[in-house]
């Protein structure tokens, strides 16, 4: 079934009113009709089944066919701090990374970086990555849109710390540990902390990897070094390397 995307803050017990954006998708794009069921939600979690009403003046209505639901965010929350990759490299991070189930990516000026936007926070870049974020969310049945975070340098991504309860850093240094021991120890944590909503971060440095300099000072604020094995990844490789180990580990449902 179709999904269209209306803001958490123009939700109505009743009626649903799209955007020109929106409409434009559903409508033009994908051909629904009036009486055709679609699937709405509001990237925070709350989704419902509602048919396509036509105009009211110039915008698209839809019809609420049933009480709106709400959807947990998962117990682990996975967020991804990675390193400005050069061209238009992020949008697929976000996107896949959108599909994975992040909630939370930060873009990262670290030293090494090449890709510098003249406008150093990147605002139009952030607001087009959180376009790209709402895009893959609702082709691919992901009811909670990611964060895109501005553009933020290294020191002060680490001023972050605190919201994580779990820290990790991609590393090609020898110290590192394989991303699979990683895991097994914060699982092991996890079962220990019970219910607790707890949040992992990935920290992914850019082509040529962090200075020792940037790698001290992540490791200094309780990062642990991982390894992907013995090939060299290229940025957005690396992140959704990482990313889809960490979902496929905390996100999956177990089944017998």
């Amino acid at each position: 079934m179709h999904r269209c995307y209306v803001d958490a803050g123009c939700w109505d017990d009743a009626e649903l009113i799209l955007t020109s954006e929106e409409e434009h998708h559903l409508v033009h794009v994908l051909r629904v009709k009036r009486g055709e069921k679609v699937i709405v939600f509001d990237g925070n979690g709350r989704e419902v089944m509602a048919s396509v009403c036509g105009k009211r003046g110039s915008k698209t209505s839809l019809e609420l066919l049933e009480r709106p639901r709400l959807v947990d965010k998962p117990s682990v929350q996975i967020a991804l701090a990675v390193a400005l990759p050069k061209g238009n490299r992020m949008d697929l991070i976000i996107e896949k990374g959108t599909e994975l189930g992040v909630s939370v990516i930060f873009p990262v000026l670290t030293e090494r970086v090449v890709a510098r936007p003249a406008d150093v926070r990147g605002k139009g870049k952030s607001a087009r990555w959180q376009r790209v974020a709402l895009t893959a969310a609702r082709q691919c049945g992901v009811n909670w849109i990611p964060e895109i975070k501005p553009i933020i340098s290294f020191n002060d991504f680490l001023g972050n710390r605190k919201l994580f309860d779990f820290f990790l850093v991609g590393s090609l240094g020898e110290n590192a540990i394989s991303l699979h021991s990683a895991v097994t120890e914060i699982r092991k944590k996890l079962e220990e902390a019970r219910a607790e909503t707890k949040c992992i971060c990935l920290l992914i440095g850019p082509e040529g990897d962090l200075t020792p300099a940037e790698l001290c000072s992540a490791v200094s604020a309780g990062a642990v070094p991982v390894s992907f094995g013995s090939l060299v990844l290229r940025v957005e490789t690396a992140a959704l390397y990482g990313l889809t180990v960490l979902a496929y580990e905390f996100h999956r449902k177990h089944v017998a």
